[in-house]
């Protein structure tokens, strides 16, 4: 895969200046929002690993990579929408929930879905190290759970018709005006 390519996230930046350096620890994200767009980045590249070790640590054995990467390579994840995220009080309480609302639009055995869910997030210590850094804990923001709002299909897709990502402002698939089996559903 080219790093060069636009991120999955719908960032608009280019993989390797957004989510790229997440999902191979090079970095870690500073806010929720940062974490949300990375697992969506991971979903789409078929990464379960770095889902999972993003979960937060109460949520990890509900968990199997195996299941992670299962779902994420049955679907065709297309597009990510932020809708809104509740940061408050971050500066003064960083041990506060975190809250951020997304959409997110994949297409699986030739239907369009949406999940909509209301996630949350909280910095926690990471599994593998318990490090001081200038005598400071070293926190990561970890995925604890989500209230699913909706998950809905949205249409059946058939293989001559305009592929539904040209509909998507966010999407990281190169919009060409390609019908479905030229594009998502090859």
């Amino acid at each position: 895969m080219s790093s060069k390519l636009t991120c999955f996230c719908g960032s608009k930046l280019a993989f390797d200046q957004c989510c790229q350096p997440l999902i191979f620890r090079n970095v870690q994200a500073q806010i929720p929002e940062q974490l949300m767009r990375s697992r969506f980045s991971a979903y789409a590249m078929g990464n379960g690993q770095y889902i999972y070790d993003t979960y937060a640590k109460s949520s990890q054995a509900s968990q199997s990579v195996r299941d992670l990467n299962d779902w994420s390579e049955t679907c065709k994840w297309i597009a990510l929408q932020i809708h809104s995220i509740n940061n408050n009080n971050l500066i003064e309480n960083e041990s506060a929930e975190q809250f951020v609302e997304f959409s997110a639009f994949y297409i699986t055995d030739g239907v369009l879905c949406e999940l909509r869910e209301n996630s949350r997030f909280v910095l926690e210590v990471p599994l593998s190290e318990s490090t001081l850094k200038n005598g400071k804990q070293d926190l990561e923001w970890r995925y604890i759970d989500g209230d699913i709002l909706k998950h809905n299909e949205l249409a059946k897709i058939t293989r001559k018709e305009l592929c539904p990502c040209n509909n998507f402002p966010t999407t990281w698939v190169i919009k060409k005006g390609k019908k479905y089996k030229q594009c998502c559903g090859n």
